[in-house]
């Protein structure tokens, strides 16, 4: 089986040992129309068990009013209630961040080595209206870095576009004046750009060198470990260490030591993180 064949079912076994649900949830054909029921997906009115149970009630709660530390009300994605949803995923991993400014703190120093403090936090993050890239998780620094992060479970990869002409006008309108001098030339002919839309799109927002872009990926998924081999090509200049891979499972063994003393709810949302989205 390959990784997403993997995880599913891991997360079948998962939703019926730990959720207690039975019940698959409807998925629509991208192609066909045709609508069947899946295993690894929660019906509707069990969307709200894919929070993890130590922060479920205060996340929605919190949800249903702004939702969303210091930014914007969230939006749902069309795929929330699937178990392998990245959105959830993200939610489960960073959420207790914005509950604890504190546990904040310890992450982005302890975790990810930046000697920062922190400033704000946000979910789905649009740092420009026009452009419209929503970063799965952002954090404005206290020296006024802002630090973006994308989250990916069981993608294929980081993301492609269309060639349409709309497409290609606004690369040549809004993109390419942003990353001229950040990545080669080459990077930015039609073709190259469309294939990693997203991930250059991402690197748009590099402009300043103390931003950094944290791309959160299984090691375990096989797919983006392909997808990712080109990076240190498209960041060899003065994206250079600005465009960093964190590895879920490498991250998670970063925070068991720092979780120690701290309080039980927290150190429990952590232990289900890992028996959730981590097969063994």
């Amino acid at each position: 089986m390959n990784y997403q064949e993997r995880l599913r079912a891991h997360l079948v076994k998962y939703k019926f040992r730990v959720l207690g649900v039975l019940a698959g949830g409807a998925w629509k054909g991208p192609r066909t129309g045709a609508v069947s029921e899946q295993p690894h997906i929660l019906r509707a009115e069990h969307a709200r068990l894919n929070i993890l149970a130590p922060y479920r009630e205060r996340f929605w709660l919190e949800f249903e009013g702004t939702g969303n530390g210091d930014a914007q009300p969230l939006v749902l994605h069309r795929d929330f209630a699937h178990l392998n949803s990245s959105q959830a995923m993200c939610f489960n991993l960073f959420y207790p961040m914005v509950v604890d400014r504190g546990w904040a703190a310890t992450f982005v120093q302890s975790a990810l080595g930046l000697k920062d403090g922190v400033k704000s936090l946000a979910f789905e993050y649009v740092d420009d209206p026009e452009e419209n890239t929503h970063f799965d998780f952002f954090a404005q620094m206290e020296s006024g870095a802002k630090i973006y992060f994308e989250t990916r479970l069981a993608e294929l990869g980081l993301g492609t576009g269309e060639l349409a002409e709309g497409h290609r006008d606004k690369l040549a309108r809004l993109y390419a004046p942003r990353l001229a001098g950040l990545v080669d030339e080459k990077w930015l002919d039609p073709e190259a750009f469309f294939r990693r839309y997203q991930l250059m799109r991402n690197l748009c927002y590099l402009d300043k060198p103390a931003n950094l872009l944290y791309l959160v990926v299984p090691r375990a998924n096989e797919s983006l470990q392909q997808a990712l081999r080109i990076l240190p090509e498209i960041t060899d200049g003065p994206l250079k260490d600005r465009v960093r891979v964190l590895y879920l499972e490498e991250l998670l063994d970063r925070l068991k030591p720092l979780l120690r003393g701290r309080e039980e709810g927290l150190k429990a949302h952590y232990r289900e993180f890992r028996e959730k989205y981590l097969p063994e």
